[in-house]
């Protein structure tokens, strides 16, 4: 049993996010003690699309929203669903996102992301460069979009030209260019976008976990479950559901969709919502591809990772925290990319997570509204493998007091 150690920060949370924070830290040469109920990289760290996407500015909360309703939410093949037969877990969630699907917030909320978007991998660099075993890990081809026809191509332009603005690097495509670049798109795409500063990881997980080893090498890591916060003068107590506790100067939550329960306890009332990802993977004879890509018609990435598997991940359900994984999900993820690129390899594993995600789908980063020792920094949707490093550095300088100015727009204020 761990009682009452003190130690000078906290990190809650295992994840990319979790790690990084907790690895910019002790860069800065605090004693930090990363704890989490599960293990290294589980959770959406482990399933999710394996990408660095540098370029993923635009949210999910747009206008063309309540165009795209219909058909959105009710057709069979929708990278959208909903599960009415929930409303109920999520219905305050989806009120406050379809607030933000209007023009002003979209803009406001896209130049938002952008701005943490530039310092990715900026972000990861110094712990990189500690870690040799962890960038051995990254593939630097890039991430590719397609479109099966020019008018869908067409439609992008819009967000095309957001990106552009932003200052992102993409490449537009004829469909020779997108065959040589990925001969299994031969034939199957009218149009594509290459973004050349994108990677990805052969194994997110093990990413993870490799990124973490210098934690592990110096005992700064415990399995615990943190299920009550407490403060007074001296600190910050932490109680686990069995009775452990620690207590600490400093906490950083980064405990994913499970955060708002903890910062509810610093009075902190965030719209959480757990937006479900499902990836499937496929067991292959020999390599597909040679980057994520994308067919946007689809909404999901494939991204070819080590032991010749092609994980497809992706798609939007809102749904109940505890709803079982939804077999049509993964059924239109299959049908999909066997209709994409003719796929014929059989289906390895399916998983099903849950995003933390704010209705703006901007992330959560910055002091708690009630005491300035406890950090928020959660809620990154899609995006917290790619944000990750930019977190963990936008934390660290919290710490030693900075006030960046691109925390303006992601500050637990924001919805009061």
């Amino acid at each position: 049993m761990v009682v009452n150690q003190q130690r000078e920060i906290v990190v809650i949370g295992a994840g990319a996010v979790g790690v990084a924070c907790a690895l910019w830290l002790r860069r800065r040469g605090h004693d930090v003690l990363l704890v989490d109920r599960g293990e290294i990289g589980g959770a959406t760290s482990f399933g999710n699309a394996a990408t660095i996407a540098d370029h993923a500015c635009t949210p999910v909360a747009q206008p063309k929203i309540w165009s795209d309703m219909p058909g959105l939410l009710f057709g069979v093949d929708s990278p959208l669903s909903v599960r009415w037969s929930r409303i109920g877990q999520f219905g305050s969630w989806l009120a406050a996102f379809l607030g933000q699907c209007n023009q002003r917030a979209f803009l406001a909320n896209t130049a938002a992301l952008g701005g943490l978007l530039r310092e990715a991998h900026d972000g990861y660099a110094p712990l990189l460069e500690d870690n040799p075993a962890a960038a051995r890990l990254i593939r630097r081809n890039g991430c590719l979009y397609t479109y099966r026809t020019q008018a869908s191509f067409e439609r992008a332009a819009a967000d095309i030209e957001l990106r552009r603005e932003l200052g992102i690097r993409q490449d537009m495509l004829s469909a020779a260019e997108v065959a040589q670049l990925e001969p299994a798109m031969e034939g199957r795409a009218a149009r594509g976008v290459l973004f050349p500063s994108a990677t990805h990881l052969i194994d997110p997980q093990d990413f993870v976990k490799t990124l973490a080893l210098p934690l592990l090498a110096e005992q700064r890591y415990i399995r615990m479950d943190i299920a009550k916060l407490s403060t007074d003068a001296s600190g910050i107590s932490l109680r686990s559901s069995n009775g452990d506790g620690l207590r600490a100067d400093r906490v950083v939550i980064a405990g994913g969709a499970w955060s708002a329960n903890l910062a509810a306890q610093m009075g902190d009332r965030i719209r959480l919502g757990a937006e479900r990802g499902y990836h499937v993977e496929f067991q292959l004879e020999a390599p597909l591809f040679s980057r994520p890509t994308c067919v946007v018609e689809s909404g999901f990435y494939m991204t070819p990772l080590r032991d010749l598997r092609l994980r497809a991940a992706g798609t939007v359900e809102l749904s109940g925290w505890t709803t079982p994984l939804n077999g049509a999900r993964t059924a239109f993820i299959e049908r999909s990319l066997r209709r994409n690129i003719g796929l014929k390899a059989p289906v390895s594993s399916s998983w099903l997570g849950i995003r933390p995600t704010m209705p703006d789908y901007l992330p959560v980063i910055g002091p708690s509204s009630a005491d300035k020792r406890v950090i928020y920094a959660f809620g990154h949707q899609h995006l917290g493998m790619t944000l990750a490093g930019t977190t963990g550095e936008l934390v660290a300088r919290l710490v030693a007091g900075e006030t960046p100015d691109v925390l303006r727009s992601v500050s637990v204020q924001r919805f009061r």
